[in-house]
Parts: structure tokens; sequence; C-alpha cells
């Protein structure tokens, strides 16, 4: 469909846009199949969440082991770290410089250590990215969605879709379709009853000179019950569809002059019901007329407003996922946040054209008429701060279990302490780093944020315990073995030589 009208009459009406999406690239696409396969979008991302931990679980496992390993390396060192802190008190870079031999000589690597947490981290980045261009497609696509409801609504209910004939000036490789349509031709074919008509777009400048006209091929549905049609201009080399309601057709219809029955409810939006019927006959003209259209597109506003409140981003107490988790955002946003999303992808014809959303919005007030029946979701909070307090307070759970685990490699990291100083502030700044996030970002972000923090609570605590008792075990064979008193003869015992010297001395004697 394309963007702009030919025509502009006054019982024109306004059909939405549709099929534009905004580009994803393979990770987005990883996201979008896990988060649209879960079905719900809440448990989608948190499935997301999961698949990415799990991803990047064994690199932290690993980590985590190298750190227990270089801890006890640190801790067998203890004595002469505290000599190294003692006699370098005042010279931080020479107390670091000797630490650093210290630790080269003991097989202390620090970059063994931290190497899995980069390689963590870069794909944790990687898959943030695919994430965030999968919410803004997903955004998107939720108003591209309520924007097919509401054509259907009208258009498959009311309208006809007929075959678009063309003339020889126009033709296509498609000859069937091809005619001569001279101006006041008609004809009936499948219950849809095609016109060709004149119109006179300019008048001439000049008495004697001829006028300026366009050929129009009207096509409308056989069935009185049906009064939407539409008009295309012939000649031209695309096909551009244009909207009308006809008034004589509207008035007579059922939708027109029933009541819906109050005690079934899918009748309230069947029919137009006596108020709107009593307003529409005390007018007259043009009054009438756009009071008609305006009840017409109603009717594709209300199928949009019915998709968003059954199958919108709406999750527990959020409205939209996909703004934040606070009170002084709204389920619909203003379209200026909308159409912040930049450009986006349309097909056009056999091609793909990239198009300002806001052309595609913001034309014929289109996103105003799309949303006119969600007013309480253009006010009402679309949260209450849950998922931003959720997020800061795991986090600061998540540090300082983090910050417990690592205490004691980062005793002898610095002259001064700086090490376990370093994580206490972290314990500040990475809370206020999400509760920034948690405002900004949407409130999927927040609950993605939420599930790692729970994640590395829970994988901390299992790693410690795990990690730690097997550690343990190896710290207590090696003080059995280093504990352990042996007589001369069985040095070497238990080796292949000893048994077999062991064996000889039994035969003799």
């Amino acid at each position: 469909m394309q963007l702009t009208s030919l025509i502009n009459a006054a019982n024109e009406i306004v059909v939405m846009i549709t099929g534009y999406y905004k580009s994803l690239n393979f990770l987005g696409q990883f996201a979008r199949v896990i988060i649209e396969g879960v079905g719900i979008v809440g448990l989608g991302v948190i499935v997301f969440t999961l698949v990415l931990k799990a991803i990047t679980l064994p690199f932290d496992i690993y980590q985590r082991f190298k750190m227990r390993k270089q801890t006890l390396i640190m801790r067998n060192m203890k004595d002469d770290l505290d000599k190294l802190q003692k006699q370098y008190a005042g010279d931080k870079q020479m107390y670091n410089q000797k630490m650093m031999e210290l630790q080269k000589k003991n097989g202390y690597s620090i970059l063994g250590a931290c190497l899995p947490m980069i390689i963590s981290l870069v794909i944790l980045i990687v898959a943030f990215e695919g994430f965030r261009a999968y919410a803004n497609y997903a955004n998107l696509q939720t108003f591209e969605v309520m924007s097919e409801h509401y054509n259907a609504a009208i258009l498959d209910e009311y309208g006809v879709d007929g075959k678009d004939y063309r003339t020889h000036n126009d033709q296509k490789e498609d000859d069937e379709l091809t005619r001569d349509l001279p101006v006041g031709t008609t004809w009936t074919e499948n219950g849809i009853i095609y016109t060709v008509r004149q119109e006179v777009t300019q008048e001439a400048p000049q008495e004697g000179e001829t006028p300026e006209t366009a050929t129009y091929l009207q096509v409308m549905a056989e069935d009185t019950q049906k009064f939407v049609y539409y008009e295309y201009e012939l000649g031209q080399e695309s096909i551009t569809r244009v909207y009308f309601v006809n008034e004589e057709r509207f008035l007579a219809s059922d939708y027109y002059n029933k009541d819906p029955d109050p005690e079934k409810p899918e009748e309230q939006d069947k029919y137009l019901g006596k108020e709107l019927r009593e307003e529409i006959a005390g007018l007259e003209g043009k009054a009438k007329t756009d009071r008609i259209v305006a009840v017409v597109e109603r009717i594709g506003a209300l199928a949009a407003r019915d998709y968003f409140r059954k199958d919108g981003p709406h999750f527990l107490w959020i409205g939209n996922v996909w703004y934040p988790d606070v009170s002084y955002n709204h389920p619909i946003p203003k379209i200026s946040e909308l159409t912040k999303l930049g450009t986006v992808t349309i097909p056009n014809g056999d091609g793909k054209t990239k198009v300002g959303l806001n052309e595609i919005l913001e034309a014929k007030d289109r996103y105003t008429i799309l949303v006119s029946e969600l007013q309480n979701e253009q006010k009402h909070a679309n949260g209450y701060y849950v998922l931003v307090i959720l997020s800061v307070g795991l986090m600061v759970l998540s540090q300082f279990i983090s910050m417990k685990s690592s205490k004691e490699s980062n005793k002898y990291q610095t002259v001064d302490g700086r090490g376990a100083t370093s994580q206490k502030v972290m314990l500040v700044v990475l809370p206020l780093i999400y509760g920034v996030f948690a405002f900004m970002m949407s409130a999927a972000f927040s609950i993605y944020m939420i599930v790692s923090s729970i994640f590395a609570i829970l994988v901390t605590l299992l790693s410690n315990l795990i990690i730690g008792h097997i550690f343990n075990k190896k710290e207590e064979a090696k003080f059995k073995e280093e504990h352990t008193r042996k007589l001369p003869w069985m040095e070497g015992y238990g080796k292949k030589g000893a048994k077999g010297d062991k064996k000889k001395d039994k035969k003799k004697k």
C-alpha cells in the first residue's frame, strides 16, 4: 500500500498502513524465536534470560573455580604478603611490583581467572544488543498488528477486495487485467461492481480550453450491507486504493439501524446503537458526512482496542512491557515517543523501502485514530515501580554475596586494602546503574535484570558450596599427607618399585 492518497474527498475513510517493521539481525531473530515461541511476552523474556545464562554458565563456573584456586595460592602466600605490606606500606608502586613477582613465582595468574569472565561479559553484551533490537521490533509490531485489526474490521466486514484492472496505458505483464475502460463502463464480476468514472481535477483556465481530468475505477460490493468501497486512478504506474463510505448504504444497513442486545456482550460493537444513530440523524450536509466517516473509523479503532486489551504486550500489573514500570509512563505512548524508533522497512511492490515512522503514523492522523478507543490506556500508569525496586534490591544482594565470596582474594590485592574497598564501591554503583536502567529502559529489560540477579545469586551460592567442598577435600588430603609420620622404610611405599622390594623382603624371610 502506498503512503499517499490520490483522492481527497469528504467521505474518504482513513485506513492504516501495514506491513512495516524494524529490521532484525541474527541475535534479534534469536530473541524473537525464543520470546514469541513462549507466547506470553513476560515469560518469554524470562526464558530468553535463562538461555543466555545457560550459555555463559560454563565460563562462569570455570572462572569461579580458577578464582578459588588462586585464592588458595594467595592464602599460602599470606606470610610473604604480610611482610611485603609492612615493608612497603608507604610505597604502593613498589608493593604492587613485588607482589606481582611473588605471584608469578607461586603460579598465581589473574588473567587465568579473568579471561572466562571477559568471555561471558562479551557474550552478554552482544546478546543484550540482540534483545534491545528485538524490544524495538516488538514494540513497533504491537501497533502494526493493531493496524491490521483496524483494517480488517472495516474492510473485511463492510468493504470489498476486487481485481486491480488496468488500461493499455499502464499495463503490466499480467495482460488478463488489462482492458479498454472507457468512461461510463460498468460491469459486475463475482459479486463486485466495477465502474469507470471521470472527475475534473482542475477547471479550464480560460473559456474554450479543456479542463484537466482524471479517470478512476470504482469498486463496490453488490451486497448492500457492505457500505465501504474504493477507487483508484487509472493510467498510473502504481495503484493506490482510496476508501470511501457510501452514505446511502450506510444509513440503510443493519449496522446503522439495529440495536445491540444488552444481554449479549458480543453485540455491543456489532451495531451502532440508538444514541449515535439519533446523533447522526440530527445532522445535515458536511457535518453528517464527517460524523458517518468518524463512526466507520471507530469500527476499526474498537477492533484495535480489543486486540491490545486481549493480546497486547501486558504482563502481570504492567500495561506494556516495552515501556518502563513507572507511573509517569502509559501503556499507549504519545506519538512523539513511538516515532523515536526512527525508520522502518515497508514492502513496496516487489521490493522494500525505508520510511520514517512519522510518515506512516502521523499522516492523516492515523495514530490518533488507531488509539482513539484506548483513552484509559493513554492516561493509566504503566506500572508502580515494583520492577525498579526489585532490580535494585536483588542487585544489592547479588553484589553483597559476591563481595563476601571474594573477600579473602581481595585482601592482599593492594597494600592499603583497595581491592576490598573497590567491591564496596561496586556494591553501591552497580545497583544505582541498574536503577537508572530500570527507569529508562523497558519493563522487559527490568525483568531481564531481575532474573539475571537471581540466577547470579543461586550460581554463587551453589558454586561456593560445591567448589568449596571440592577444595576442602583437596586441602584435607594435603594436610594428612603433610602431617602423617612415615618410617624410613615407608618412603615411596605404594609405588610399583617399592611394592616389588617389599615382596622380595617377605620371600627372604
